[in-house]
């Protein structure tokens, strides 16, 4: 039975794939970020320098506006009747992303996860003052769900993980159940126990309990 469940956030549980790109798209900064997003793409700049650049271009907005645009972002489908259904069930949630605490920190609340983990763009008196902080590097998942494994006491085999992307299939290769929701690289596909190809979470949670990872509460 599952104890511990593992989500991505931007594109598994929310509608927009890259939480950088939606704000870019919003705050009228996208033109700007393409001038470093090759470079940051391809490795050819730290992915701390990256998410520096990135915020530069986001110095002086309010925190608000920030707050105001993501709860524009919708959950997918059946994400939040899928998380709410885990806890119920007593398994502890975690979230895991390579967005923002803006972001994350609101949808953990609203969801009810145990921990989160993600990067952090810093304010001063609710405006954003360019500072940041990487808490999951591009790559840095794995060594999360390790970490998670061990803090709870929980084997691979009760763990689950929920994703999207590349990145994830490192979450995928260290638990004993996994989820890609319409996933945008082979690697999250072939690491994956089941594959959704529609953007909508709701057959997860009957696929746990005919696999008998979950109880049929």
């Amino acid at each position: 039975m599952l104890r511990l469940a593992i989500f991505d956030l931007d594109g598994t549980l929310k509608e927009a794939r890259d939480p950088y790109v939606y704000l870019h798209s919003r705050l009228g900064t996208l033109a700007a970020s393409e001038a470093f997003f090759a470079d940051g793409f391809a490795g050819k700049i730290s992915y701390a320098e990256w998410l520096r650049l990135d915020a530069a271009l986001w110095k002086g907005t309010p925190v608000a506006t920030l707050q105001a645009l993501f709860r524009e972002n919708r959950y997918l489908p059946g994400a939040e009747e899928t998380v709410r259904a885990l806890k119920r069930q007593g398994v502890r949630l975690a979230l895991v992303s390579t967005g923002i605490q803006i972001h994350a920190e609101m949808v953990a609340q609203e969801l009810g996860f145990d921990r989160v983990f993600c990067n952090y763009v810093y304010a001063t008196d609710g405006i954003l003052n360019g500072e940041t902080r990487v808490g999951v590097p591009e790559g840095g998942k794995g060594a999360i769900v390790d970490a998670l494994l061990a803090e709870f006491g929980v084997a691979p085999s009760e763990a689950l993980a929920v994703g999207d992307t590349r990145s994830d299939a490192d979450m995928f290769r260290r638990v004993g159940v996994s989820v890609a929701v319409c996933p945008n690289h082979e690697a999250a596909r072939q690491a994956a126990s089941l594959v959704l190809e529609q953007p909508d979470l709701t057959p997860i949670v009957p696929w746990l309990i005919s696999r008998g990872h979950l109880a049929n509460l």
